[in-house]
């Protein structure tokens, strides 16, 4: 049987063939660190089948794989440029023959790479359906919380929806839309007959706490904000585009897509009346609020000096947490409260950073949920006040854009306005950016602006080089990721350096995703896009970006047309085409 297996990889690469552009060979990097030459077939649901030089095949799951990896498959599959299914089973729909008999795929056996650790953790069963009950049975009924109206909680129940001037509530009324439209394709790792079946987009929506995690591109949920909550974008597309969800079975009910705008307008809370912050009618207190946070995820690292056998153990970055005092003293880098500005707060950064970020904190244990880092964010903008009725003026006006009107005359540079709100970025900060290959450096000795670039190597660099710069993502002002092998979802990280005034994305296969991105940045000021693949989709998203002075888009995708039509939008913007 051995025998046949090149014949039968050959056979089943020219079927696939006749429908998809055979991929080529590369370099494939396994999360342990070691490295393969393949080419990809097919993929069904989280796993790829990998053609290695020698003709084996091989099946690999798809969280075994380096996040650049995922990123090509992930773009592969998305654009339908692979086809769907195990290659035996494609190629026995053809029935492939060999010596006039029909070979069989069923005995013909996957060989494991031996450079591919398969032995992952066990997980959990798949989820069961849910158990339909006949009208009036004792287990149909739903406890009624405490206060809540028994009459709201039967009209809710019976009908599905909230009904009119009820709170919306997560678990009653917003998990069982993702239950029954999203859970096929979103929810938590399961094992099904030896496989591990992961969430598509690495997107799990089954908890409350995974729809506010989000997946590695980023949050699908901003609470309040219906327009920077994708989770809601998605649902409201045009049912052609390739982004629309749910991808099959046809849009949800108005009444459904209204339930989740509704949800996010009222704060994303996990249950309806519950006390978020969002809530928080009297303010936010440290010792009530912030400081039980602390007290259970800081303190093991962060807490006042101490004896231990015969040594004085001193707080990790020379911070102490432990008191009211202290986290607004910083450390001897400087303050990691801008009180009002939760974006300019260190701490902010740090407990916000992606799981996998070496600086996230705190660095053991899980990343601190949304309403925690919710609560911090508001405690931040309240003036990171002790108790609730202190006194803090809060600016009423952005302080940038007071600067800049104030200013305008004087003909200073942005960046000079821009660096000089900003604290230093800490030496391991640096470190961390530089060891991607980055070039970090400063862009002036009067401000603690940042440039970094990419300039030694630039075909090496790929997403993972973008994440590891969010460390200092509040100092970066110029980025060339020109030649880079960064992909949209390096872009995700981009759109988080708020002070962002300069992008050169030249030669990179960012494409219309990439702009809708970053068109929020308010300070961008020169942005390259020459010779990617952004086309006239992305003209929308361009025109209004009103502050840019300059854009080059010769050698991308887009028309003449559309250019006289961003011309037309932008008449102050030198469009260089």
């Amino acid at each position: 049987m051995a025998s046949c297996r090149p014949i039968w990889a050959s056979i089943s690469l020219l079927l696939c063939s006749k429908l998809f552009a055979v991929e080529p060979f590369r370099t494939f990097t396994a999360s342990a660190g070691q490295a393969f030459t393949a080419r990809v077939l097919s993929y069904e649901g989280q796993t790829f089948y990998l053609e290695a030089k020698d003709k084996k095949l091989y099946p690999v799951p798809y969280n075994q794989l380096s996040s650049s990896d995922q990123s090509y498959l992930r773009e592969l599959s998305q654009k339908g440029k692979l086809p769907i299914g195990d290659p035996r089973k494609l190629s026995s729909k053809e029935s492939p023959k060999e010596n006039g008999e029909e070979v069989s795929t069923s005995e013909s056996s996957m060989d494991e790479p031996e450079n591919i650790p398969q032995d992952g953790p066990r997980l959990k069963a798949p989820p069961k359906k849910k158990i339909k009950l006949r009208k009036g049975s004792f287990f149909a009924y739903r406890p009624i919380k405490l206060g809540q109206d028994p009459n709201l909680a039967v009209e809710a129940k019976e009908s599905g929806m909230p009904v009119e001037g009820q709170p919306i509530d997560f678990s009653n009324h917003v998990l069982p839309i993702l239950e029954d439209r999203c859970f096929s394709c979103h929810q938590e790792p399961y094992d099904k007959n030896g496989r591990t079946i992961q969430p598509k987009a690495g997107l799990a929506l089954n908890t409350y706490e995974l729809v506010m995690k989000g997946n590695l591109d980023n949050t699908v949920v901003t609470a309040g904000d219906v327009a920077d909550s994708y989770l809601h974008e998605v649902l409201t597309l045009d049912e052609d585009d390739d982004m629309f969800m749910p991808p099959k079975g046809g849009p949800l009910k108005p009444e459904q897509v209204d339930i989740i705008k509704r949800w996010i307008e009222e704060g994303a809370k996990l249950s309806a009346g519950g006390a978020t912050v969002a809530d928080a009618s009297n303010g936010i207190s440290f010792h009530d609020h912030i400081f039980p946070i602390i007290e259970d995820r800081c303190l093991d690292c962060h807490g006042e000096p101490y004896v231990k056998n015969g040594r004085t153990i001193h707080p990790k970055a020379g911070l102490a947490l432990d008191s009211y005092e202290a986290v607004l003293k910083g450390n001897l880098d400087g303050e990691i409260i801008d009180r009002g500005d939760h974006e300019e707060s260190t701490l902010f950064v740090v407990i916000t950073l992606d799981p996998d970020d070496s600086e996230i904190m705190p660095p053991k244990g899980d990343p601190l949920t949304a309403e925690e880092i919710e609560l911090f964010k508001q405690w931040i903008d309240e003036g990171a006040k002790e108790y609730p009725s202190d006194n803090f003026d809060k600016p009423k006006e952005d302080k940038v854009a007071v600067a800049l009107t104030s200013v305008a005359n004087a003909k200073v540079p942005l960046v000079d306005l821009l660096g000089k709100r900003l604290s230093k970025p800490s030496k391991t900060q640096i470190e961390v950016a530089s060891k991607t290959g980055a070039l970090v450096t400063p862009l002036s000795v009067k401000h603690n602006m940042i440039r970094a670039e990419f300039s030694s190597g630039p075909n090496l660099i790929e997403d993972d080089a973008v994440r590891a710069l969010s460390g200092i993502q509040n100092n970066i002002s110029h980025l060339d990721l020109s030649r880079t092998k960064v992909t949209n979802s390096a872009i995700g990280n981009v759109s988080k350096m708020k002070h962002l005034t300069w992008l050169g994305l030249r030669n990179t296969e960012i494409n219309d995703q990439a702009v809708k991105k970053i068109k929020n940045l308010q300070f961008l000021r020169y942005l390259n896009l020459s010779g990617t693949k952004v086309t006239d989709g992305a003209i929308k998203d361009l025109t209004q970006m009103k502050d840019l002075e300059e854009i080059y888009l010769w050698n991308s995708k887009i028309s003449e047309k559309g250019v006289e039509s961003l011309r037309s939008a932008l008449p102050n913007t030198k469009v260089v085409f």
